[in-house]
């Protein structure tokens, strides 16, 4: 085989030499848009019981007042505010996600760790900004050029996630190629997780994890800690271990990057539903079908969705009794979706699942595997049959927030707005949703950090 380019060389070298410039205007307000979505889903996440015991455990590591622990008071180290940031992005499962490759949930963690060494550095927000769009941009490119790691068991989020804000940590303290190179090969062995986790606390610790996996990987770099140069395309490195010997096609990895960037073309996905991607096809289409018949719970004998197999694997349960298992269940998205009319934070609670009359809408809905339908499932088929003998059908194809049926900057900005409602006030909500739009004017994104606290 031939020998591969120098893949972590040249990405290093593209890191270090590359700035806001070279960015178009629609790369740039795409990144606002993300970073804004992040930020709400965050705020929103600290009601939750996972990020209630991430918080406990944060305050027993010790106090710091490094950086701010979004929608609380308190404050930490950067790794811990990392950890803790990167966690509350992703409690929800509500943020971003990959329409077209396998690189999961980058956003919470890229900015899950690069927002607040960013507050502790006093960067600008040009700085952060153009930080963001490498980080995003680093791992997508490998990620495209790679086998599903999701195959082989691992969770692509943090896999990936690592590495993204790795770049992002390494670009905000100015690192030298060698130390950039550096704090890749210190994240690569601290990147990592179980797609079996989903459905569990576990998946948003991956996240928490990888955010402070890329925050101490930069932050250890940039001290002198050393790790192998060649960590990409090595033997043995990072994507023979995670992908299988000979299965990356390295040139593309660093063939034309940044021409365009990723969040240009052909772009991330943002969440018009809070639960987890697979599920949206089946959750517009029952939505669809609810709306335009005016479907009544009380009137459906069954509902019926039909999927491909490893779908079916991943995503049927029989049972759903939390509202974690629930985001993953397309059964039980189903029901909900015909049962309320809606998706929302709320409809993912334990106390929602177990109520009577969501169990009986759960009990209706048949999965059916569809062999005939390609993997992963570019469409979705959903049926309804009604008590006076009628069915209704209808077959989403793509989902509402994907970069071909994308979420405007309006949506966006609703839905931070609905996430941040009752965590911050209303005037840091809308100085906070006019700064990130203006980030290239920020001279420090402690101003950011502050308006991420309760007043």
């Amino acid at each position: 085989m031939a020998t591969p380019p120098p893949v972590t060389d040249l990405l290093a070298r593209f890191v270090s030499a590359t700035d806001l410039s070279s960015m178009s205007a629609k790369t740039l307000a795409n990144a606002k848009m993300h970073i804004l979505d992040v930020l709400g889903v965050a705020l929103a996440g600290v009601a939750t019981d996972v990020a209630a015991i991430a918080l406990d455990y944060c305050k027993e590591l010790g106090a710091s007042n490094e950086a701010s622990i979004w929608g609380t008071q308190a404050k930490a180290s950067v790794s811990s505010a990392a950890f803790a940031n990167g966690l509350l992005a992703h409690a929800l499962d509500y943020d971003d996600w990959d329409a077209f490759i396998h690189v999961g949930h980058p956003t919470s963690m890229i900015v899950g760790a690069a927002l607040p060494l960013a507050e502790h550095i006093g960067a600008s927000g040009r700085d952060f900004l153009t930080a963001y769009v490498l980080g995003m941009e680093v791992i997508c490119k490998l990620a495209a050029n790679a086998p599903n790691v999701q195959e082989r068991g691992f969770h692509s989020t943090p896999v990936f996630g690592s590495l993204g804000a790795t770049v992002a940590c390494a670009k905000l303290l100015k690192l030298p190629v060698e130390k950039i190179k550096a704090a890749l090969g210190v994240a690569s062995s601290g990147a990592g997780g179980i797609h079996r986790q989903q459905g569990s606390m576990v998946k948003p610790f991956h996240a928490g994890n990888s955010a402070r996996n890329g925050a101490e990987a930069a932050l250890l770099a940039s001290q002198g800690f050393t790790a192998d140069a060649a960590i990409f395309e090595a033997p043995r490195g990072f994507c023979d271990t995670f992908f299988g010997p000979d299965t990356c096609d390295y040139e593309k990895m660093v063939d034309n990057i940044g021409q365009p960037y990723f969040l240009d073309s052909p772009g991330m996905g943002l969440k018009w539903h809070p639960c987890s991607a697979p599920q949206f096809l089946a959750a517009d289409a029952a939505l669809q079908l609810k709306r335009e018949h005016k479907i009544d719970i009380a009137d459906v004998i069954k509902m019926e969705v039909s999927i491909p197999p490893k779908r079916y694997a991943r995503h049927y349960s029989a049972e759903v009794k939390t509202g974690l298992r629930g985001k993953f269940a397309i059964n039980f998205v189903v029901a909900m979706c015909f049962l309320d009319g809606k998706l929302e934070i709320a409809t993912f609670t334990d106390e929602k699942v177990n109520r009577p009359e969501v169990q009986d809408a759960f009990n209706k809905v048949q999965v059916i595997c569809d062999e005939s339908i390609p993997e992963p499932g570019p469409y979705c088929p959903v049926s309804v049959e009604l008590k006076n003998g009628t069915r209704h059908s209808y077959t989403a194809k793509i989902a509402k927030g994907d970069p071909r049926n994308p979420m405007t900057e309006e949506e966006v900005t609703e839905k931070f707005r609905g996430n941040v409602r009752g965590v911050i006030s209303e005037d840091r909500t809308k100085n906070l949703v006019t700064a990130v739009q203006n980030l290239e004017i920020v001279d420090n994104m402690q101003k950011i950090a502050s308006l991420l606290t309760p007043a």
